[in-house]
């Protein structure tokens, strides 16, 4: 029921399962058994069909005790591996391919997790001076996630000043994670705080997660969604990075983890299931990829392609770097 509800889009009756599964017993049995299952609570009877769709609890039943594998076509594949051979790129541009490839082969949205620079470790900070009292921060991380901010000088710092600044900061900072990185930086401040806004400084350093979302035209021409609350209420998970959050617990799991449905309770993403895995650089978790979309998906498909993806892209970034 849920493989033929998937492909379907439409409630699925005893009748249609008969069609296109070879069952093997009368249309009365199978109506029994979907009695019988709707009563456990894991398929439920809308009020405008015939047919039955299974619950949030139903999927949560099939995904852990009934699905198989998925299997993956040769192109389908092909696809896949093209985002491992993304050596040298940009972390952010893997990223944002991984998200497009998830989102073609799915036809859901496909979304990648932005490592959080906090949990990498420093490679190196330039100071560039773009005006008299205005000052830009680039920070590299060994990872290769690049950030910057503008700093204001409350007075006008000489160019060799700056570099000096700069060759002291390297110095103190090498070899640190950028945790350790951002407490250290108190210690520059004691020599430097008068000429430095060593706050917007910081501010390179601290925790921030953000999402590339791409193929959410999927979503929105998903029968789920031709409802205007359903849509609104979709719209403001993404908006208050309710994604963001869901996400970031996949960071410690080992395998695809699914977010199905009410599951998602206290988001806007209740009518959603969000399919995700983490990735790695340098050996430690840095992200996670995924898919969202409605519940009605097709899981084994999903699984399997996001269980890949998330492979394939540690491996761009462990060959890469």
């Amino acid at each position: 029921m849920i493989l033929s509800y998937a492909e379907t889009e439409s409630p699925v009756g005893s009748e249609v399962l008969l069609e296109r599964y070879p069952l093997g017993v009368s249309s009365a049995t199978v109506r029994n058994v979907m009695a019988e299952l709707e009563e456990e609570g894991l398929i439920t009877h809308p009020h405008t069909s015939a047919g039955r769709i299974p619950t949030d609890y139903g999927y949560r039943y099939y995904v852990d005790l009934l699905m198989k594998r998925g299997r993956l076509e040769i192109p389908e594949e092909e696809a896949i591996q093209s985002v491992a051979g993304m050596k040298g790129e940009d972390p952010a541009v893997v990223l944002q391919e991984a998200a497009q490839v998830l989102s073609a082969l799915t036809q859901e949205a496909g979304v990648a997790l932005v490592p959080q620079i906090g949990h990498g470790s420093f490679r190196h900070l330039e100071l560039i001076s773009v005006d008299p009292k205005v000052v830009v921060g680039v920070l590299i991380s060994s990872e290769g996630m690049v950030r910057h901010a503008r700093m204001a000088l409350e007075a006008e710092l000489e160019a060799q000043e700056l570099e000096q600044l700069a060759a002291f900061l390297n110095e103190e900072l090498a070899g640190l994670s950028l945790f350790q990185a951002q407490a250290q930086l108190d210690r520059a401040a004691e020599h430097w705080s008068k000429a430095m806004d060593f706050a917007a400084l910081n501010s390179l350093f601290q925790e921030e997660a953000s999402v590339i979302l791409e193929g959410t035209s999927w979503l929105l021409e998903a029968p789920e969604f031709q409802e205007a609350e359903k849509t609104r209420r979709l719209m403001r998970g993404l908006e208050n990075k309710e994604l963001v959050q869901i996400l970031m617990r996949d960071l410690a799991a080992e395998e695809v983890k699914l977010h199905i449905g009410s599951e998602n309770r206290g988001t806007s993403l209740t009518d959603c299931t969000i399919a995700g895995a983490p990735y790695h650089l340098r050996g430690g978790v840095m992200g996670t990829v995924g898919v969202l979309g409605p519940t009605r998906m097709n899981y084994p498909r999903v699984t399997v392609i996001v269980g890949r993806m998330a492979q394939a892209v540690s491996r761009a970034f462990q060959e890469g770097r």
